[in-house]
C-alpha cells in the first residue's frame, strides 16, 4: 500500500482540518440564523441586520403560548417514546433471531427488510392510510407510532444485527447450558454488552420519528393531536407570519434532541466505533 495513503504529510492532515472547521462552520449557519431571527422583534424580522439590535428573549415565552406548543409536545413525545421503545426491542429480538437462530428462510427474510429501507416513506402512505383506517387506528397516536416503528424496525435490525454477528456464540451457548431461556438470554446477557448499538439505534430513530413530517401530516386528522413538525406548520399563516416566533418555537422543538444526545452519547460513539452501522 502506498506509504503516503497511510502517513500522510502536516500539509495535508492541515488542509483536511480546515476543510472539516469550514464545513462545521457552514452546517452551524442556519443554527445561528435562526437563533437570531428567533431573538428579533417583529419590526427586524424583515431587513435589518443581521443581530438584533436588542435581544427579545420574550420570544420563546410567546411562542410556547401563542402556538399551544405544550400539546403538540405532549403528542410528540408520546409517539415518538413508544414507537422507539417498540422498534427497538422488535428489531433487537429480530436481529438475534437472524443472528443466532438460523431457521429456513432467514436470510431471504433479511434481505426482504434491508429492500424495504430503500423505499422512501412517502410511498407507502397511501398503504398505511388504508391499513390503519381499516384497523380504527386512523387519527390515533397509536396508529401513527406503529407506522413510525413499521418505517424504522428494518433499520434497527440492521444495526443490531452488525453487533450480533460479531458476538461470540460460545456466551450464548454457555448461557443455554446454565438453563437460561432465549429470553433471559437477550434480556440478561445480550443487552447489557449492547449499550453502544442500542444508543445507536435510540438516537437515529429518535431524531427520525421526532422531525417526522409526512406520515403525521396525513395519518393525524385532528389540530389537537398533531406532532411539533405539523403543529408548527399550521401556524404559517397565508398572507403573514411571525418567523420570528416560529423559529422560536423550532429551537424549543430541537431541545429534546439535544437533551437525548447528551446523554447517550458516550454510548453512541462507542457503538459507531465498534461498527454498529455495519451490516
Amino acid at each position: 500500500m502506498n506509504r503516503r495513503l497511510l502517513y500522510p504529510s502536516k500539509r495535508i492532515l492541515m488542509w483536511i482540518s480546515v476543510t472539516c472547521v469550514a464545513m462545521s462552520l457552514f452546517t452551524m449557519l442556519p443554527v445561528a440564523w435562526a437563533i437570531s431571527l428567533a431573538l428579533k422583534s417583529d419590526s427586524e424580522t424583515i431587513g435589518g441586520t443581521f443581530l438584533p439590535e436588542t435581544p427579545v428573549w420574550g420570544n420563546f415565552k410567546l411562542a410556547w403560548d401563542q402556538y399551544g406548543m405544550a400539546q403538540f409536545f405532549r403528542n410528540s413525545i408520546f409517539v415518538t417514546f413508544f414507537s422507539v421503545l417498540l422498534t427497538t426491542v422488535v428489531g433487537f429480538i429480530a436481529a438475534y433471531a437472524f443472528t443466532k437462530l438460523k431457521f429456513r428462510g432467514s436470510e431471504s427474510i433479511y434481505k426482504v427488510f434491508l429492500v424495504v429501507i430503500i423505499i422512501p416513506p412517502a410511498a407507502l402512505v397511501i398503504p398505511l392510510l388504508i391499513e390503519l383506517n381499516t384497523v380504527h387506528l386512523y387519527n390515533s397516536h397509536i396508529g401513527l407510532a406503529i407506522a413510525y416503528s413499521a418505517m424504522g424496525l428494518p433499520l434497527s435490525i440492521l444495526i443490531f444485527r452488525g453487533f450480533m454477528t460479531r458476538f461470540s456464540s460460545e456466551i450464548i451457548e454457555a448461557a443455554r447450558i446454565d438453563g437460561c431461556k432465549e429470553s433471559q438470554i437477550i434480556r440478561r446477557v445480550l443487552m447489557p454488552l449492547s449499550k453502544g448499538p442500542i444508543s445507536t439505534v435510540v438516537i437515529v430513530l429518535f431524531l427520525a420519528n421526532w422531525n417526522e413530517f409526512i406520515l403525521s401530516l396525513v395519518l393525524i386528522r385532528d389540530s389537537e393531536k398533531y406532532t411539533l413538525p405539523v403543529g408548527l406548520t399550521s401556524q404559517i399563516g397565508q398572507f403573514r407570519s411571525q418567523f420570528n416566533l416560529i423559529s422560536a418555537a423550532s429551537l424549543i422543538a430541537a431541545i429534546p434532541i439535544f437533551i437525548i444526545y447528551l446523554f447517550l452519547q458516550r454510548n453512541f460513539q462507542r457503538g459507531m466505533s465498534e461498527g454498529a452501522l455495519r451490516a
